[in-house]
């Protein structure tokens, strides 16, 4: 089952449904749910929340008549991205509200009543260079530039202000964030400014060019993009970047720089930064579709970057795209055999190879049907002359999961083609099985047939769900 992920935008156009097209489209997404992963992610939630309307909830209802409980999110104290049972309403309601934080108080309501003398010594030490202790960066001193320059810069920065306390500078970055946020012009005058000074138009994506990357090492700059992003987030490189990390802040100066910029009337801050998270989690599926050029631009620009295969569409050549992927679809057993040895005499062969410890060769073919909606890679195995077909998945993307709505949709799948196996097991069992992956004790199916059998389960070599069909040697 391949996962799609719509951004906020074409789940609006579908929830509307003012076209025809969008109607249509939605139809044929809810009777074909049993075959692909519908995501969302927590890029999406941030879009809702913006809305201060009650039309948020019912849009929130209305998402979640497409995505059931497939949830994207980033977990900053793990430090990784995983997919969450988590339905719309529920994942939204989680979310941290708009409170805002008193840094000038936190040390206040702290609770020191079993704290030791010297633990309470430590944090009066603290609290004084937060409030009392002077950082001066120079910015009193910035006075004779252009005023082209000086006045976006006064928006964000404390020119001509003396040293300030960190408790000051929290404060006053705090306030930059929400300027750049509720006053368009904040943004777009940094940007106008760091696009003129440093890239100029010189620099600019190329769909089918990332020279991009390698030519900004002969700006004011001089990094390669990928420099760049990495020493803004690691300036002194003793610790690790995430991969949330690196691709947001890389998707956010595309756009500063000027390399991928979204026009000036559009751009907002906030909405920079919401897309960042879009493109992101689009990388752990197998389509991402908006409508968005500015977004489909930088994400192309930025998977091709990167090595990302996730396919990226706009919504008109994704509509069409849809319906041959539900023509695709096995209706039969003979219709997936016959795809399978098609694949394996005209596949596209990209590794052959010869085992040191066993009496084992593998041909590895890239197959041109995705079988299941799921396994893109067929190994045809030989191994003490007993041959052996192992369907595979193998995505160059983000993703190093699979969801547990993909083991259901396989199995149920599989029922339907071949019908209940060895143990009279039929659609997948839910409560019963999920417990069984988590445990490592899941026996997955087996099938029987006259003159082969059919066994798909966790493979235990790769730790990933795979499907091994073996044919029976003749006796004859």
């Amino acid at each position: 089952m391949e996962r799609i992920y719509f951004d906020k935008q074409i789940f609006s156009y579908l929830f509307k449904g003012d076209k025809p097209v969008y109607q249509k489209l939605y139809n044929d997404l809810l009777k074909n749910k049993d075959h692909f992963i519908f995501c969302y992610s927590h890029g999406h939630l941030l879009d809702l929340k913006n809305d201060k309307s009650e039309i948020k909830f019912r849009e929130l209802d209305f998402i979640e008549t497409i995505v059931d409980d497939n949830y994207l999110s980033y977990h900053a104290t793990e430090k990784r991205t995983s997919c969450y049972l988590a339905k719309p309403r529920e994942a939204f309601n989680d979310i941290d509200d708009d409170t805002e934080i008193s840094f000038a108080t936190m040390f206040d309501d702290l609770d020191l009543e079993f704290a030791t003398p010297e633990q309470k010594e430590q944090i009066k030490l603290a609290k004084d260079i937060f409030k009392n202790q002077k950082i001066d960066f120079g910015f009193s001193q910035i006075q004779d530039i252009p005023d082209e320059i000086k006045n976006p810069l006064d928006k964000i920065l404390p020119v001509g202000l003396g040293p300030m306390s960190l408790l000051e500078w929290t404060e006053h970055f705090m306030g930059m964030l929400k300027s750049m946020e509720d006053d368009k012009s904040v943004y777009k005058g940094l940007r106008n400014v760091v696009d003129k000074h440093i890239n100029n138009g010189k620099f600019i994506v190329d769909i089918n060019e990332i020279d991009f990357n390698d030519d900004l090492k002969n700006s004011v700059l001089q990094k390669t993009f990928i420099e760049y992003v990495n020493s803004n987030l690691n300036p002194n490189g003793d610790k690790e970047i995430t991969d949330y990390d690196f691709y947001t802040n890389a998707y956010f100066t595309l756009d500063l720089l000027g390399i991928s910029k979204e026009p000036s009337k559009k751009v907002k801050f906030g909405s920079v930064l919401n897309d960042g998270y879009h493109s992101y989690y689009g990388a752990f599926c197998d389509y991402v579709v908006s409508d968005d050029q500015g977004f489909l631009k930088k994400t192309k620009a930025l998977y091709k970057l990167l090595g990302i295969e996730t396919k990226v569409y706009h919504i008109d050549e994704f509509i069409p795209l849809f319906y041959l992927l539900t023509n695709s679809i096995e209706s039969s057993s003979k219709m997936l055999f016959d795809l399978l040895i098609n694949d394996i005499k005209n596949g596209l062969v990209i590794d052959n190879y010869q085992s040191i410890k066993f009496d084992r060769n593998t041909t590895v073919i890239k197959p041109f049907h995705s079988y299941f909606g799921y396994f893109n890679q067929i190994e045809s195995i030989k191994e003490n002359n007993q041959d052996y077909i192992l369907l595979r998945r193998k995505s160059k993307n983000y993703s190093y999961f699979s969801f547990y709505r993909q083991y259901q949709g396989i199995i149920n799948k599989a029922y339907k083609l071949f019908g209940y196996d060895l143990d009279n097991k039929g659609d997948f069992n839910w409560e019963k099985e999920i417990e069984e992956i988590k445990s490592g004790t899941w026996k997955g199916r087996f099938w029987d047939f006259e003159t082969f059998t059919i066994l798909i389960e966790i493979n235990i070599g790769i730790k990933e769900i795979c499907l091994l069909l073996t044919p029976k040697t003749s006796t004859e």
